[in-house]
C-alpha cells in the first residue's frame, strides 16, 4: 500500500514537471511598454537603473478644477504632465497662485511637469524625477484621503531638465514630450 502511495506521487510530479516545460512558468503582469520612435531599436541593457534628475525649482499647492482646460490638451484629466511654454505656464500660475509673481523658468533648456491625484484630494510633493531611455518618471509622496475632487484639486510642480525626454509617465500612459 504505501509501495503503491509513493508511486501515484512519483507519477504526480513527473506529470506537473512535464506541464510546467511545456507551459512554461506563469505569466506576470508587464509593465506598460512606452511606444518607440521611428528608428529607435536599442533596448537598455538589462537592470539598467534610471538616471535621477535635477530638479531645478519645485512648487505645490491647489488648482481650481475650473481651470484644468488651461492644462496642456490631453493632459487635463492624466495624473501627471507637462509644461513646455512660459506663455502656458504663466497662464496655469496665476490659477494655481493667484497674486504671486510667475517664477522664471528657462524653458529653451527645460520643462515644467506636474502631478496630481484626479480622484481624491490629496496634497503632493514631488521628491524625484528620473530618466531611462528617455522616459520621464516623476516620484513623490502624497497623503491619503477619501475625499473627492470637487472644486481643487492638490498639485505639484517642479522644473526640470528638458534634455533627452521623449516621453513622460503618468500611470500606465506615455505622454510624447515635443
Amino acid at each position: 500500500m504505501r509501495r503503491h502511495a509513493m508511486m501515484r506521487w512519483l507519477v504526480l510530479l513527473a506529470i506537473l514537471g512535464f506541464l510546467s516545460a511545456v507551459l512554461g512558468p506563469p505569466a506576470l503582469a508587464k509593465e506598460p511598454v512606452p511606444p518607440k520612435s521611428k528608428g529607435e531599436t536599442k533596448a537598455s541593457p538589462a537592470g539598467e537603473l534610471p538616471a535621477a534628475v535635477t530638479i531645478v525649482n519645485k512648487w505645490d499647492g491647489d488648482y481650481p478644477v475650473s481651470a484644468l482646460k488651461k492644462l496642456p490638451r490631453g493632459q487635463q484629466k492624466t495624473s501627471a504632465g507637462y509644461i513646455r511654454d512660459e506663455k502656458s505656464f504663466a497662464d496655469i500660475w496665476k490659477s494655481f497662485k493667484p497674486g504671486e509673481r510667475v517664477p522664471s523658468v528657462d524653458f529653451r533648456k527645460n520643462m515644467v511637469v506636474f502631478t496630481r491625484n484626479v480622484k481624491f484630494y490629496n496634497r503632493k510633493a514631488i521628491t524625484k524625477v528620473t530618466l531611462l531611455d528617455g522616459v520621464m518618471e516623476i516620484q513623490g509622496v502624497e497623503t491619503v484621503t477619501s475625499v473627492p475632487v470637487t472644486d481643487k484639486v492638490a498639485m505639484a510642480m517642479a522644473e526640470v531638465p528638458r534634455l533627452g525626454v521623449k516621453t513622460l509617465r503618468a500611470g500606465d500612459k506615455f505622454i510624447p514630450v515635443k
